[in-house]
């Protein structure tokens, strides 16, 4: 009888593998996007297909090569399925890619501050909004740290953003998939270069940022200034990542 039971449970391996790549191909993943910056966490659950995981994973592992503050971590497991058991890892339903969120997600580094001699500023980012209030409200941080800036001759040291989303608007063109996404964040904590110059504690920043649809973060572009508080993100993404991703997505 433990024979039987054992060629059964091969002849159902044998019979559901080619089910489970064929489901797999589908990209059907369901995942959650942890992220902090030591005072808030934000989960956000996701439907993904696999080029998207990718980025996302690529975006994290920036986050920790140019740290700035804000960490997030992925875990992953296949959306639904039958029950537990021999055919739980299976079987994943549909979702047309992520139905509950639009999002920008982004970490590297890029010349984001003026200083001289130019410098690279670490960033992180993670926004979302629900599609039917998109533009008009958001969640997420904004963080950049400066490890070293001169400024009109005064060295800084260790220099640090910390922001909170308020609204974020995203768009990607179904064409060529470049993502845009705008930003406005209230600024929550400032320490070195940009507390002696700001933007201040309480103040506003605009930020745009753009996916260029191309894996690994070629191209993508990332802009910040003063922020304004009538429209959501008044910024124009001038900067190149010149290490790093950023990804941008918008629900179906």
């Amino acid at each position: 009888m433990r024979r039987v039971r054992l060629s059964l449970a091969v002849t159902l391996a044998l019979v559901m593998a080619p089910m489970q790549l064929a489901v797999l191909a589908l990209g059907d993943i369901q995942i959650t996007l942890t992220c902090s910056d030591g005072t808030d966490i934000m989960d956000t659950t996701l439907m993904v297909d696999a080029a998207a995981l990718s980025e996302l994973q690529s975006v994290v592992e920036a986050m920790t090569l140019y740290p700035a503050g804000l960490v997030c971590r992925i875990t992953q497991q296949l959306a639904g399925s039958l029950g537990g058991g021999f055919f739980a890892p299976l079987v994943a339903f549909a979702q047309g890619g992520n139905p509950t969120w639009n999002y920008a997600v982004g970490g590297g580094r890029a010349q984001l501050v003026d200083c001289f001699p130019p410098a690279e500023t670490n960033f992180a980012l993670s926004a979302r909004v629900d599609p039917a209030a998109d533009g008009t409200e958001g969640q997420g941080m904004f963080n950049m740290t400066v490890p070293q800036c001169t400024v009109n001759g005064t060295p800084f040291n260790g220099s640090h953003l910390g922001t909170k989303v308020k609204c974020l608007t995203v768009t990607v063109n179904t064409g060529t998939g470049v993502g845009t996404a705008n930003l406005r964040a209230e600024v929550t904590h400032a320490t070195g270069l940009f507390a002696a110059n700001g933007p201040a504690v309480g103040a506003t920043i605009d930020l745009q940022v753009i996916d260029s649809g191309v894996p690994g973060g070629a191209f993508d572009m990332i802009g910040m200034t003063a922020g304004g508080e009538s429209t959501c993100g008044g910024a124009t993404a001038d900067k190149a990542v010149d290490n790093g991703n950023i990804s941008v997505h918008q629900a179906p």
